[in-house]
């Protein structure tokens, strides 16, 4: 007769008794397979003009190889907890990378349009598990009072594939072929699953849950349609967009049916509860909103420059290269600092480091534009770092270990979401502002019967960046009060987890 499975609680709670040796090589797995993920999204950016002429389709196909995988990952993350408690944790991962895998394998030989975008999908839901189980499993190998500094070098490690990947995914291009920017991910990610299934013990060997398919599959279409049609409306008009609109109404009505089904049935594809936290649900709202702020930045600054101040391609995308080195430093002290200094004053300095760059940005118009965007996405990227690494120590200090995979898949979601909701309002914002501005441009040449010039529409524009930076700055500064919500207080222990006499009883008798 075969001993019951452990739950996820016990385990977790803790802390996985590995080895030294052992802890060591589970991290670094985790490391490696998170830097594989995050770098994959942005690999293929490159790659793209390559891969239109071999396999066709033009610009749609470029769209929908991003597209695809990013719907895929927001589709798969909040149903990462519920994945966990049915197969286990090191099962998981080893398939979630191994899926990964062997999808990048199949994008490597994909013979049309149709198969990559396929096997693009394949891949983001693999990638979409891979984060968030990263993430729990890294808190449940270390105790507590390392949570902020593990999850500090954590987020660093994902920060560098980014940064990493459109150079390597540029390098093995030039090099050999686009297919190669997929099967490169054969060996690291073989490397990651080596190190875990050696490391990690199989004793969270998973249950026989149901499987709710209804609300996975309204789960997915809820997201999946709010994903494309945030993607999507960058550029264009909503009021113009009959395939926008019809996005936004799938992705709403899902949401209500979802809703729905929960107060009649409860959800089994995740926990709301992890909401019931007041310091997961605040981090979870914040991580939504500075998301939003720090993308819109990268996406904008280098438009800006390539665009209304005329910087070349190169001198426009070395500007973010700074920031990029400013955020991982940044999130490496903060790791140190979060154990001797209250989070709410690190929150509030990362806050206010990223208004602080935001106005500056606001201000970077010729002769001395590119100072001020050197320094200002530098500042703000500071900030960002200070805020990332915070946002998620103190966010998960407080959940019952149990709840720390579902919490992780929620929190990964609602980052992308951010992103891509930044992007899509701020760039609505934007070209309403750049409307604006011709109109009085307009007005004003009318009474002398000039005609607008290119050089009057830059002008417009570089206004119009302006004002939204601007705009983002003040939104920063409107967030500043609610980190004094946070509990701070109650680090030291989570409010879900047992601390009566009966459970410190049942504790020693189990060690006993």
């Amino acid at each position: 007769m075969t001993d019951p499975p452990e739950s996820e609680s016990a385990v977790a709670s803790r802390a996985m008794p590995l080895a030294r040796s052992e802890r060591l090589l589970a991290t670094m797995a985790l490391m490696v397979a998170s830097a594989m993920q995050a770098a994959d999204a942005t690999i293929a950016n490159v790659a793209l003009p390559e891969l239109e002429r071999d396999l066709g389709g033009g610009m749609v196909i470029s769209s929908w190889v991003v597209t695809s995988y990013l719907c895929a990952t927001a589709i798969v993350a909040p149903l990462t907890g519920w994945l966990r408690r049915r197969f286990g944790a090191r099962a998981l991962f080893a398939g979630a990378v191994g899926a990964f895998v062997a999808a990048s394998l199949l994008c490597s030989l994909a013979p049309s349009p149709a198969a990559i975008i396929f096997f693009r999908i394949l891949q983001g839901a693999g990638g979409g598990v891979i984060h968030p189980l990263a993430q729990a499993i890294l808190l449940d190998l270390y105790p507590r009072e390392k949570h902020g500094r593990m999850l500090a070098a954590w987020g660093a490690t994902i920060m560098l594939g980014p940064i990493i990947g459109p150079a390597l995914g540029g390098i093995i291009t030039d090099l050999s072929s686009w297919r190669f920017v997929f099967a490169i991910n054969l060996p690291i990610g073989a490397l990651a699953i080596w190190g875990m299934c050696r490391a990690l013990p199989n004793t969270d060997r998973g249950a026989d849950l149901p499987i709710d398919m209804l609300g996975i599959a309204l789960l997915a279409i809820a997201v999946g349609a709010l994903q494309v049609c945030l993607t999507g409306s960058v550029g264009q008009s909503w009021l113009d967009s009959l395939e926008l609109l019809a996005e936004a109404a799938t992705a709403a009505i899902a949401f209500i049916a979802l809703a729905m089904r929960a107060q009649r049935t409860g959800f089994t594809v995740f926990r709301p509860a992890v909401f019931a936290d007041i310091n997961f649900a605040l981090a979870a709202f914040y991580n939504f909103t500075t998301s939003a702020l720090l993308f819109v930045v990268i996406v904008f600054v280098p438009a800006l420059g390539q665009g209304p101040l005329g910087f070349s391609a190169t001198t426009a995308g070395l500007t973010l290269v700074p920031r990029a080195v400013a955020t991982m430093l940044m999130m490496l002290l903060v790791g140190q600092l979060i154990a001797k200094i209250d989070g709410r004053i690190l929150l509030t300095l990362g806050i206010g480091l990223t208004a602080a760059g935001l106005w500056m940005l606001a201000q970077a118009q010729p002769p001395d534009a590119l100072m001020w965007i050197v320094v200002g996405s530098t500042l703000q990227a500071i900030g960002g770092g200070a805020l990332i690494t915070c946002l998620s120590t103190v966010g998960f200090s407080t959940l019952a270990p149990e709840m720390r995979t579902d919490a992780a898949g929620v929190y990964s979601l609602l980052r992308q979401l951010g992103c891509a909701s930044g992007v899509a309002l701020m760039t609505a914002v934007l070209r309403a502002t750049i409307d604006a501005n011709m109109i009085d441009i307009h007005n004003d040449l009318s009474s002398s019967s000039g005609a607008i010039s290119p050089e009057l529409f830059e002008i417009a524009a570089a206004q119009a960046y302006s004002f939204c930076f601007q705009a983002m700055a003040i939104a920063a500064l409107v967030m500043l009060p609610g980190v004094w919500l946070f509990r701070i207080r109650s680090l030291g222990r989570p409010i879900n987890e047992p601390n009566s006499d009966n459970s410190r009883a049942d504790m020693r008798g189990s060690k006993l």
